[in-house]
């Protein structure tokens, strides 16, 4: 597949003015608390539903509001291109970003708490190696309720990253080769560097399952595969540079949800009020209750690998 990034959001901009997408561009406030934060204030998200734990629609067939059967995910008219027999690229209604893209299977069945599989992985890498030029992007996988996921039908999402002119680093990037760079990351993570260049989806595959096992006995709690429970929660954030896995306890705090791009340090939020919420709790204490607290890293190693 080969995106025309041109192309791309120039559709991005047709459906948003024809009220398809929902965006309406966004303002951030930048805060500190131990590490950057970036609060990412977004109108539209005031008219997303939200489903946290429900029950998502089903039918026998896909219906005339695009859900395919099983599936909570609407479709219809937010179609990209369909990626091998698996997975499809959709718009997301409610973006973040220009643009903001779904990479969803196509079985409308797959749920949010199955570990991501090489069908998956397949997706991703086809889709970020599509992007040669131009705009940095970043992809994430909200895994499970308790990652801060708001859809049950399995998917990911792949988002244009933070411009340069936002002064905005991604603590990630970071790397001064002994990890006290993040020392201020309050949660546990496993970071994972292409030091070497964007590595093929099978090579992803293995360092993204042993990055799985490190968060697996960060939280105490071991996959089961195909089983109800799936796997434990955690967040993914994927580049062409490096993987990043974080384990999940809860979803949020008092409220608050958290997902992979909180795990950044960029928060997506629906109005000001949210964002007092968050300042008043605190960014650094919110992200360690929704993971594991860093301070448990004393005891079962550095959280991170390179």
């Amino acid at each position: 597949m080969n995106v025309d990034e041109n192309e791309l959001c120039s559709r991005f901009d047709r459906l948003v003015d024809e009220g398809v997408i929902v965006f309406q561009g966004y303002r951030t406030v930048r805060h500190s608390d131990g590490i950057e934060f970036q609060f990412r204030l977004l109108s539209g998200l005031v008219r997303k539903p939200v489903v946290y734990g429900e029950k998502p629609a089903s039918a026998s067939t896909t219906t005339a509001t695009g859900l395919r059967p099983g599936s909570d995910i609407d479709v219809s008219g937010y179609e990209v291109a369909d990626l091998g027999e698996t997975h499809m690229l959709i718009f997301n209604k409610f973006p973040a970003a220009r643009p903001h893209l779904l990479v969803l299977t196509q079985d409308g069945f797959r749920r949010q708490h199955e570990a991501l599989d090489r069908a998956d992985i397949g997706a991703l890498w086809q889709v970020l190696s599509s992007f040669q030029q131009g705009k940095r992007y970043l992809a994430i996988f909200n895994c499970g309720v308790e990652s801060g996921c708001s859809r049950l039908h399995k998917h990911m999402q792949v988002f244009a990253a933070p411009e340069e002119d936002e002064q905005f680093a991604l603590w990630p990037d970071a790397n001064n080769g002994d990890g006290s760079t993040h020392a201020a990351v309050p949660f546990r993570f496993f970071l994972h560097r292409f030091e070497r260049g964007f590595p093929p989806a099978d090579e992803l595959l293995k360092i993204y399952l042993e990055l799985l096992g490190k968060a697996e006995t960060a939280v105490g709690q071991r996959s089961r595969g195909g089983a109800i429970d799936g796997a434990v929660p955690h967040n993914v954030v994927l580049d062409r540079r490096w993987m990043l896995v974080v384990p999940r306890r809860a979803a949020g705090l008092n409220g608050i949800i958290a997902n992979s791009a909180a795990a950044l340090g960029m928060i997506w939020v629906a109005n000001e009020e949210q964002i007092e919420a968050w300042v008043q709790e605190g960014p650094a204490r919110v992200m360690a209750h929704v993971g594991v607290p860093r301070e448990a890293a004393s005891r079962g190693g550095t959280g991170k690998s390179c």
